[in-house]
C-alpha cells in the first residue's frame, strides 16, 4: 500500500500560500506607493519639497498645508476657490458619468434587440472610436463646440466626452448572453420595446450600468487638457486644473492631490461590488 506524505504536501501548499501573498502584498505596496508618497509629502512645508524632493515619512505641516488651500483663491476676481474648483470637477465628472451610461446602454439595446440588417456595422463603427481619442481629435472638436456656442460652459467640456465605445461594448455583450426567452415572453405578454427596457433590461443592467459610471465619472474627473483648451473662465476652473495654479512642488499643491484622488476613491468604495462584478469573467 503506498504511502502519502501528508506532512509534505502541507508545508508544500503552505509555501506556495507564503508566496502567492507575498507577491500580492508587493503588488499592493508598488501600485499604493505614490498615493503614499503624496499624502506623505503634503505633510511637509513646500522648501522641503523643493530642496529635499518628495516625502516618505510624515511631517509636521500638514495643518498648515490643508488650512492654506482651503483657503486658497485666485484668478482675476478671486473665483477660482477650491469649493468652486470642487463643484465644477462633479459636474463635469457627474454628467460625463450619466450620459455616458445612457447613451451606451440605449446603444447596446438598439444594436441587440432591434434585429438592424446593419447593427454588427454600426457596433464596429463604434468601436472604432477607441482608435480616435478626444486629444486626436481636439482641432474639429473645438470648431464644432465653438460653432455651437458652448465656449466657456460645462456643456461644452461634458458633450464631446461621450463618444465612449467601453460601455457600448460591455452592455452589448451582456445582451447577446441573455436568453431569447425573455423577449419571447415579453413579446407575448404584449410588451413594446419602452416597456420591455424598462421593466426587464434595466433592472438587469444594474450592476454593468454601476461599472461603467465608475469609468466613465474617473474619466471626466481625470481631464485636463479638453477643459483648459475650451475654458478660458476662471468660474469653470476644475481640481485637476487647479493644481497647476496652486504648484505642483508645494505643500499646498499636494494637499489638493490629495483632495483630488478622495472622491473617486470614495465613489470605487461605493460601487466597487458592482465593479469587480462586472469586469469578472462570470459576473
Amino acid at each position: 500500500m503506498r504511502r502519502v506524505n501528508i506532512s509534505g504536501v502541507a508545508g508544500d501548499s503552505l509555501a506556495r500560500q507564503l508566496i502567492a501573498h507575498l507577491i500580492l502584498l508587493l503588488g499592493a505596496i508598488f501600485l499604493l506607493s505614490p498615493i503614499i508618497l503624496v499624502v506623505m509629502s503634503s505633510s511637509h512645508t513646500t522648501l522641503t519639497l523643493q530642496q529635499v524632493g518628495l516625502q516618505w515619512g510624515l511631517g509636521d505641516h500638514a495643518l498648515q498645508n490643508y488650512s492654506a488651500i482651503l483657503n486658497f483663491e485666485a484668478g482675476f476676481t478671486d473665483q477660482v476657490t477650491p469649493l468652486r474648483m470642487l463643484a465644477n470637477s462633479l459636474i463635469v465628472a457627474i454628467g460625463v458619468a450619466t450620459l455616458t451610461t445612457v447613451l451606451s446602454l440605449l446603444t447596446a439595446y438598439s444594436i441587440v434587440f432591434f434585429r438592424m440588417k446593419l447593427a454588427g456595422l454600426i457596433f464596429w463603427l463604434v468601436l472604432i472610436t477607441l482608435l480616435f481619442p478626444l486629444e486626436s481629435r481636439f482641432v474639429t472638436s473645438f470648431q464644432v463646440t465653438s460653432t455651437l456656442g458652448l465656449i466657456n460652459s460645462h456643456a461644452g467640456i461634458i458633450l464631446p466626452t461621450l463618444a465612449a465605445a467601453l460601455g457600448t461594448f460591455f452592455f452589448r455583450q451582456f445582451y447577446l448572453e441573455l436568453s431569447e426567452e425573455l423577449m419571447e415572453a415579453a413579446t407575448l405578454d404584449g410588451a413594446g420595446p419602452v416597456r420591455f427596457l424598462k421593466d426587464i433590461i434595466l433592472p438587469l443592467s444594474v450592476p454593468r450600468a454601476g461599472a461603467i459610471f465608475v469609468i466613465a465619472f474617473m474619466i471626466g474627473w481625470n481631464q485636463y487638457l479638453w477643459p483648459l483648451m475650451i475654458s478660458t473662465d476662471d468660474s469653470l476652473y476644475t481640481l485637476v486644473r487647479g493644481i497647476r495654479l496652486v504648484g505642483q512642488e508645494s505643500g499646498p499643491g499636494m494637499a489638493l492631490i490629495v483632495i483630488t484622488i478622495f472622491p473617486p476613491f470614495m465613489l470605487l468604495l461605493i460601487f466597487q461590488r458592482w465593479f469587480f462584478r462586472t469586469l469578472s469573467i462570470n459576473g
